[in-house]
């Protein structure tokens, strides 16, 4: 079990963690039930509620849309918190043992988001396979209420078998699964009236925090772009 708590990052290695890392080699995917600590989730609702959030659009390199969303300004609180949880070098040494990871994780990069059942926003299959060497990708629940749909889906590029469906995950549960060319993964559309609220980035192999925090003018209030372009494999 691996979980962020306002005192640190707990990691218990017992026999389930030996049954996680033998389904992450099997299934390139693992659910990480409780990744977020009750000391922190209990602040996060007011946080989403208070956030100013921007209308994001992603591109392939053909011009074509294939994610959009509401994107919450990275100058905010929740995404800075998150930002340097998930950076604490601990995580990063648990996340490499429990991937099997051979390369040195350095990073983490990611946003905070929502889609809006009706709202027009989507994730269609893509890779996030780019020159800034993602290695894994985590997807964090940080909806209280239960949506419905919206289902995480992550399957092989070459023959579409599906290795995971996440389904209802509750509140702080994360989903961990490897970035590389052969694998893709999209979400479903979402349905019902509950709004779809995540956490998600990517653990990388490059970059530092002090460069991260240097050249990304989103960390600076007012500085947030509306349409940010992706580059996927």
């Amino acid at each position: 079990m691996i979980q962020l708590t306002t005192s640190g990052v707990r990691i218990a290695k017992d026999d389930e963690w030996a049954a996680q890392q033998q389904e992450f080699a099997q299934r390139h995917s693992v659910m990480l039930e409780g990744f977020i600590g009750e000391s922190i989730l209990c602040h996060i609702p007011r946080m989403l509620e208070q956030g100013e959030f921007d209308l994001r659009g992603d591109f392939n390199r053909a011009g074509r849309e294939f994610a959009r969303e509401l994107t919450m300004r990275k100058s905010e609180t929740l995404p800075q918190m998150l930002f340097y949880l998930l950076n604490q070098p601990r995580l990063r040494e648990a996340i490499a043992e429990l991937t099997g990871c051979e390369k040195t994780i350095r990073t983490f990069v990611g946003r905070c988001f929502k889609h809006l059942p009706g709202g027009g926003h989507f994730n269609s299959w893509h890779g996030d396979v780019v020159k800034d060497e993602r290695l894994y990708a985590l997807s964090i629940n940080l909806s209280r209420e239960p949506f419905e749909g919206g289902n995480l889906q992550i399957r092989s590029r070459s023959t579409r078998e599906v290795f995971r469906t996440v389904g209802v995950d509750r509140f702080g549960d994360a989903c961990l699964f490897r970035i590389d060319k052969s694998l893709e993964h999209r979400t479903l559309p979402l349905r019902g009236t509950a709004p779809r609220c995540r956490y998600a980035g990517w653990f990388r192999a490059q970059g530092s925090l002090s460069e991260i925090l240097l050249r990304n003018a989103s960390f600076l209030p007012g500085r947030d772009p509306a349409v940010r372009r992706e580059d996927p494999a």
